[in-house]
C-alpha cells in the first residue's frame, strides 16, 4: 500500500487553508445586503424619472420617441446632448425600458417587470452602459464592435447607453463610425453628452440628435415642492427659488442642494402643527453658505441710492459671514442683467413679463423700481466694472478691497455724466465738416453738431460724390473761413505750428507716414496757392530710405497738396540752411530742458538733502 508523499500533505493543506479563507471572507460579506437595504438613497436618485411623464422641460424630447415606438419607426443610433443634470441618461434608460418591456402599452413600460428592474438597477444583460471617460480607448469600442454580433438574451433589442461620449479619443471614434452607422438590426446605440461639439462630425450625422434645454427656476420649484409634498417638508417659495437659481438650470444640482439643506438641520428641524418639517429662505441661506436674494438687492439699492457707508457695510458683512466674493459678485452680475433687460425694455416701450425673465412678480416689481433710477448707458458701464471686477478678484489677494473699490466707483457714475457733458466736444460751438482726400467742401454741407445729436443720422444728406472715397472729419472753429478748393490751415502761426498740424492731419490717415514725417527736418515757403516743403534726413539712415520710396513719396505730395493748397510742391535736400529741425528731435530737446529743470528745482534739491535720497528716474510728459 503506498503512503501518501509530502506533496499530497502540502496540496492538502494549500486546499485547507484556501478554503478557511473563502469562508472567513463570506462570513463578512454576508452581512452586506441588509446593510446596503438599509442605507440611505439621496433624492436626486430617489427621485429619478422612471417613466417619460416624470421628465420636466423636455417635451419635445418625450414626443418625438414615444411616437417613434408607437410608430416603430425607432433609429439605430440617438444623440443627447445639453447641460448636466437635466435628464439625458434618464431618457437613454426609460427608452431602454420602453423598447425592451414585455408590457410596455403607448410606449411606457411598466417598471413592474422583471426586466424594467434590471434596467432600473444597471443590471440588465442586453441594456449595456459604458462611461465613456473611463473606457476611451480603442480596446473598449473593440469589445463592443466584437459584441453587436450576437442577439440579444432576452427581448428584442440590445441597447448600448455611452455617457460623456465626447470623452472618446479620435482613434475610439474612428473604430466606431463602422459600427454606428450600420450596426446589426437588433442593436441601438444611446450617446449622451454635456460638450456636442467636441464630437465629430461624422459621429453626429449617423445619429438622431436631441437638445436638451435647461429647466427654469419655475420649473425646478414645481418639482421640488411635488417632492417635499410627498416627503412630508416644507419650504418657502422664496427658499426654493434661492435653491433654483444656484441650480444653473440643472434639476439633479438643485435636488442636491436641497439634500444639503435637508442634512444641515438634521434631526434639530422640529415637525410643525400639520406634520411637516418647515424650513423659511434664512436657513437655506445658513445650509448652503450662499448670498441671500435680498442682500443682493440691497446692494444694487445702496449703489442706485450712492449710499456708500451701508454699501461697505453690506460688503463687510458678507465677507465676514463666508460668503466667496466671487460668487457673490456674480450673483450681483446676474441681477444686474436683470434690471438692464427692464431698463431696455421700457426704453423700446416693449412689454416685459416676469415669466419671461424667470422670476417672481413681487421681484419684477421690486426690479422695476430700482431700474428707473438708471439709465441704460448707466447700467452698461457698470456692467462693465463688475465684469472686469469679477476677473480680478480670481488672482487678488485683497479680494474684499477689489470689490468695494469698484462698489464705490459704480456710485460715482453720474459725475462722470456731467463730465462728458461739460467737456468741449459736446458744446454746440463746434461744426463738422466732410472733406474727401482732395479737401473739398460746401458750405451747404457743413453739419451743425448739436448736443445729443449722432452724426450717423446725417449722413445720408450728404452728396454721393462725398461717400464715395474714404472721408476724412475734422474740427475746426465756426469762425474759420472754409475754401471750395482745399483745406485752410491757420493762416497766423509759426511754421512749426503749421508743421505740426500737416503732421497730425497726417497721422489721421496714415499713422506710419505721419510717424516718418516726425524725424524730417522741415523748410516751408509761401507761393501762390499753396507751399513749397522741403524735407530733409539724416543721410543714409533708415527714415531717408522710407521717405524716398516711390509710394511714400506720392502720398506725401498728395497730403500736402490737400493739407496747403494744390499748388504745393514737395522736394528733398539734407541742407541744413534755413531749415527747421524735426518735431522729434525738438521732442527730444524739449525733454532734455525739462529734465535739467527738475534736476535743477530747488524742491527736488532740498528733498534730497532731507531724505538722503538718490533720483533714479525722472518720467517725462509733453
Amino acid at each position: 500500500m503506498a503512503r501518501p508523499c509530502a506533496t499530497d500533505f502540502c496540496k492538502s493543506r494549500q486546499v485547507r487553508k484556501e478554503a478557511a479563507v473563502a469562508e472567513r471572507f463570506v462570513r463578512r460579506r454576508s452581512p452586506e445586503p441588509s446593510f446596503l437595504s438599509m442605507a440611505y438613497l439621496a433624492i436626486a436618485r430617489k427621485w429619478r424619472p422612471h417613466c417619460f411623464e416624470d421628465l420636466v422641460g423636455q417635451n419635445h424630447v418625450v414626443q418625438t420617441l414615444t411616437n417613434a415606438i408607437r410608430l416603430s419607426r425607432v433609429s439605430h443610433a440617438y444623440l443627447f446632448s445639453g447641460a448636466r443634470g437635466i435628464g439625458k441618461t434618464s431618457v437613454a434608460r426609460i427608452f431602454a425600458k420602453a423598447l425592451r418591456c414585455p408590457n410596455v402599452k403607448d410606449a411606457i413600460p411598466c417598471n413592474a417587470c422583471s426586466e424594467c428592474k434590471a434596467i432600473s438597477e444597471s443590471r440588465s444583460v442586453d441594456v449595456v452602459e459604458i462611461d465613456g471617460a473611463s473606457n476611451n480607448g480603442v480596446e473598449a469600442v473593440r469589445g463592443i464592435r466584437d459584441n453587436v454580433a450576437y442577439g440579444a438574451a432576452t427581448g428584442v433589442y440590445k441597447i448600448y447607453i455611452i455617457d460623456e461620449v465626447h470623452m472618446l479619443s479620435l482613434s475610439a471614434f474612428n473604430a466606431l463610425l463602422k459600427t454606428l452607422e450600420e450596426p446589426p438590426a437588433h442593436v441601438i446605440f444611446l450617446l449622451a453628452t454635456t460638450e456636442v461639439q467636441k464630437i465629430p462630425l461624422t459621429v453626429l450625422g449617423r445619429c438622431q440628435r436631441f437638445e436638451f434645454r435647461r429647466l427654469t427656476s419655475q420649473q425646478i420649484v414645481e418639482r421640488i415642492q411635488h417632492i417635499l409634498k410627498t416627503e412630508e417638508i416644507a419650504i418657502t417659495e422664496e427658499g426654493l427659488r434661492l435653491i433654483a437659481s444656484h441650480s444653473d438650470g440643472s434639476l439633479r444640482d438643485a435636488l442636491s442642494l436641497l439634500d444639503q439643506v435637508l442634512s444641515y438641520f438634521g434631526a434639530n428641524q422640529q415637525k410643525n402643527s400639520q406634520g411637516t418639517v418647515s424650513f423659511d429662505d434664512k436657513q437655506v441661506v445658513e445650509a448652503l453658505g450662499i448670498s441671500q436674494t435680498n442682500v443682493v438687492s440691497d446692494y444694487w439699492k445702496w449703489i442706485v441710492h450712492k449710499d456708500i457707508p451701508k454699501l461697505l457695510a453690506l460688503i463687510s458683512e458678507a465677507y465676514l459671514s463666508g460668503v466667496d466674493l466671487k460668487h457673490f459678485a456674480e450673483r450681483c452680475l446676474e441681477e444686474l442683467r436683470l434690471l438692464y433687460l427692464i431698463q431696455a425694455a421700457k426704453e423700446s416701450k416693449e412689454n416685459l413679463s416676469p415669466e419671461s425673465l424667470d422670476i417672481s412678480a413681487g421681484r419684477f416689481k421690486e426690479l422695476s423700481e430700482l431700474a428707473q433710477a438708471c439709465s441704460l448707458i448707466q447700467l452698461e458701464r457698470m456692467a462693465q466694472i463688475l465684469s472686469k471686477t469679477i476677473s480680478q478678484i480670481s488672482w487678488s489677494s485683497l479680494p474684499r478691497f477689489v470689490l468695494e473699490v469698484a462698489s464705490v466707483r459704480m456710485t460715482k457714475l453720474d459725475e462722470l455724466d456731467q463730465f462728458e457733458q461739460s467737456s468741449p466736444s459736446s458744446s454746440g460751438g463746434k461744426v463738422k465738416i466732410m472733406m474727401t482726400e482732395e479737401g473739398s467742401a460746401n458750405e451747404d454741407e457743413v453739419i451743425p453738431e448739436k448736443k445729443g445729436l449722432k452724426l450717423a443720422t446725417k449722413l445720408e444728406a450728404v452728396p454721393k460724390k462725398m461717400v464715395e472715397p474714404p472721408a476724412l472729419k475734422v474740427d475746426i472753429d465756426e469762425s474759420m473761413p472754409t475754401n471750395a478748393g482745399r483745406f485752410e490751415e491757420p493762416s497766423e502761426g509759426t511754421p512749426e505750428t503749421h508743421w505740426r498740424a500737416f503732421v497730425e492731419f497726417v497721422m489721421k490717415k496714415r499713422p506710419l507716414l505721419g510717424a516718418l514725417l516726425n524725424h524730417a527736418s522741415f523748410k516751408l515757403e509761401t507761393i501762390a496757392n499753396g507751399k513749397g516743403v522741403a524735407l530733409g534726413f539724416d543721410e543714409g539712415s533708415f527714415y531717408e530710405k522710407q521717405a524716398m520710396d516711390s509710394k511714400n513719396v506720392q502720398d506725401i505730395t498728395q497730403c500736402i497738396k490737400t493739407f496747403f493748397g494744390p499748388q504745393s510742391t514737395l522736394n528733398f535736400s539734407n541742407s541744413e540752411v534755413n531749415a527747421k529741425q524735426s518735431l522729434e528731435k525738438g521732442r527730444q530737446q524739449e525733454e532734455a530742458t525739462l529734465r535739467k529743470d527738475a534736476l535743477d528745482h530747488p524742491v527736488v534739491s532740498q528733498a534730497k538733502e532731507i531724505f538722503g535720497a538718490e533720483i533714479v528716474d525722472i518720467r517725462v510728459e509733453i
